[in-house]
This record gives C-alpha cells, structure tokens and sequence, in this order.
C-alpha cells in the first residue's frame, strides 16, 4: 500500500515536469530515474518484508492471529523504513542510469549536441529534490503516524485477551501469571475452562469451570467462571477445593498496562510533541536529548537524499569512458553508498547518547557536499 500511494506521488510529480515545457532530453533522464528507483524500492521492500514477517511470525502463530492483522502490521511498519532506504534507492538509482547511459555512449552524444554537464544533471538534481520532498512528507508525517499505529496495534495484540485470541485446544499464556485452556469456543461463550494461576508464587491455584465468558474493559480483563471448582494447597501443603456458581477473574493485574498510560517513543511523536514534552512525566524529562536527536533527524534525512544523490552522480561521472565495465568505479560508488549510510547512522546515534549533540544529525549532508570539492574538477568533461 506504501509503496503504490509512493509511485502514485511520483507518477503525479512527473507528470507536471513532463507537461512543463521540458526538453526531450530531460524527460528521457527522468523517466529512466523513476523506474530504475521503482524497481529498487519494490526489491528492498519485499526483503523488508520477508524479514519483518520472521519477526512476527512467532505473535502470529502463538496467538494465531488472521492473516489481514499480519498484513496489517507489515503494511505499518514500512513508511518507518522508506525515509531511511529512499538516499541509498536514489544513488543506486542514479548510479544505474549514467553508467548505462555512458556504456551505451549516449553521454557522448550529447556532448557533442552541445549539452554541458548542467544540462545533463539537471534533471537528476530535480529528481533528487522531488524525493527529497517526498521524504519529508513520511519523516514529519506519515511515519510518526504509522509507528504510532503500529505500536498501539502490536500492545493491543499482546495485551489483548479477548476470546477471538484464545485458542481452543491449546495452552494460551498471557503474561506471566496465567495459564489457560479452552476446549470449546462458541458463541454463548467458552465451554470447560481450565486457568492456572502463579501470581502468588507460595500459593499457586488452579480454577476449572464449566463456562466463562470475558470482559473486556478500557482499563482491564475480566473473566467470569460460571459452575466451577478453585484447586490449591493449604499452608499444611493439603489439597483445597472450592467450589463456586460464580467466580470473576481479573487477568490483567497490571494497571500500568493501560493503552492510555503507555509513553510513546520518540520516533511516534508528532513534531509538536517533541518540541513540548510533558514537563510532569519522568520519562519525557530523561529523553530530552532523544527528542531533540528525533526532531533534527526527521529534517536531516531527506536532505541526505539530495547530498548522497549529488556524490554519487559526479563520482559517476568523473570516471573516464572505457569499452570494458570499469569495476573499480562500481567498487567506489558501492562504498560510498556503504560509508554514507554508516556515517548517517553513527550520526544519529551519537546525537541521541551526547547532550546538545542533535545537530550532528545533519553532517553526512555537510560530509556529501564537502567531498564534492574532490570530484567536481574531474567531472567538467564526460
């Protein structure tokens, strides 16, 4: 879904460059840009993919989820990865074109139909912006949104015990503290309940019931046993029964479980959250410098998009034409792609561990943009 409403942006975005009195030549560039990125994200996104179903394969078989929350929650976990992928898509992107572009000699052809170097970057720049642009529309405000959606869904999901995640026929743990089968699920209800309680480690219990039912409030879990028995050992270590009409279990001791009262991290915090922490919650209080760290972030990545984009299409260029595949030039822009996102990581590390370090968040723009003093004199000529 992320990935469609992306290429619907671009396609949009195209189009208006497309009709606006754009050379032949621009539009060719363009085009070739967005496809190749296209096809890149959509590779990168299936492994995510892949990788982030291993994760949650595990909450999905244990609590034998349908298969739309599984999507679900893949689906929401992608708009938190896109503003991290898009400067690494982007360069290979670009990295692509112009390397075919040289080895088909069409960077040669226009040389010699008077285009300069500007002419033939020009459209790569812009489409580093228009990504650039798309970016900051994910860092400040879908991801925070969707990171925000995929918590709440993945607490629910865990803290949730309503009768669709009690499985019949199998053991369903909840926490630490409660153990419980159901052998038959119906509509009035569940049929010969068997819970086995550990919150009082000296004086474990065991509840069997014909029937229950659960209660599910904003605040807790109840379940009612209706024609049941409570097992347990007396302070003698003698067995005790004692039998019950009803009996209301609450199986959600924790009152700091709440949705309501769950902080929410850095990463799922609107901008206006960031820059005005609740100065009465102790946690905002020892993550300042996380919220200072999140809120440069979220402005530093999509400019990395046009300073690696940048780097790497006059490193691309610098190289001179050669009938056999240059390696060492693959070589180099594959490090530099590598080396780029170890410097934006480390960055952003750092300006989370050190006070007043937030505004390292924006030194692998500044590092791309320095670096080009070394490849801008070899690039005047393709």
């Amino acid at each position: 879904m992320c990935y469609l409403c992306l290429k619907f942006v671009i396609n949009n975005v195209y189009c208006f460059f497309y009709n606006y009195s754009m050379k032949l030549v621009d539009k060719y560039i363009l085009k070739q840009l967005l496809n190749n990125s296209f096809l890149i994200l959509i590779l990168i996104i299936s492994l995510f993919c892949l990788a982030k179903s291993v994760q949650l394969i595990e909450l999905m078989v244990g609590r034998g989820l349908p298969f739309w929350i599984f999507s679900k929650l893949i689906l929401l976990s992608l708009p938190q990865i896109i503003p991290t992928l898009l400067p690494v898509i982007v360069s290979l992107s670009i990295f692509f074109v112009l390397s075919r572009m040289q080895t088909d000699k069409e960077m040669v052809i226009l040389q010699s139909s008077n285009f300069s170097v500007f002419d033939i970057l020009k459209p790569i720049i812009i489409f580093s912006i228009i990504m650039s642009l798309i970016s900051f529309f994910f860092t400040l405000h879908q991801s925070p949104k969707s990171n925000q959606d995929f918590k709440v869904l993945l607490y629910t999901l865990k803290n949730d015990y309503s009768s669709t995640l009690l499985q019949e026929g199998t053991f369903n743990t909840f926490g630490k503290d409660f153990t419980i089968f159901v052998k038959q699920r119906k509509k009035d209800g569940l049929h010969n309940v068997f819970i086995h309680d550990t919150r009082d480690e000296k004086r474990t219990s065991t509840l069997i019931a014909k029937k229950g039912n659960l209660i599910s409030t904003d605040e807790s879990t109840k379940i009612l046993l209706e024609q049941g028995s409570q097992h347990f050992q007396s302070k003698d270590k003698k067995l005790s029964v004692l039998y019950f009409d009803k009996y209301l279990l609450d199986i959600q001791q924790n009152e700091n479980n709440s949705l309501l009262n769950r902080w929410k991290s850095p990463a799922e915090r609107t901008l206006h959250e960031l820059k005005n922490p609740d100065p009465n919650s102790g946690d905002d209080i020892k993550n300042l410098q996380a919220f200072k760290a999140e809120l440069t972030l979220r402005y530093a990545m999509p400019l990395n998009i046009i300073g690696f984009s940048i780097l790497v299409m006059f490193i691309t260029i610098s190289f001179a034409y050669t009938r056999k595949e240059n390696i060492s030039k693959t070589l180099l822009v594959f490090l530099t792609i590598i080396i780029l996102q170890i410097i934006s990581i480390i960055s952003s590390n750092l300006s989370i561990k050190f006070s007043n370090y937030e505004m390292v968040n924006f030194f692998p723009i500044i590092f791309s943009l320095s670096s080009l003093l070394f490849f801008i004199p070899r690039s005047k000529k393709l």
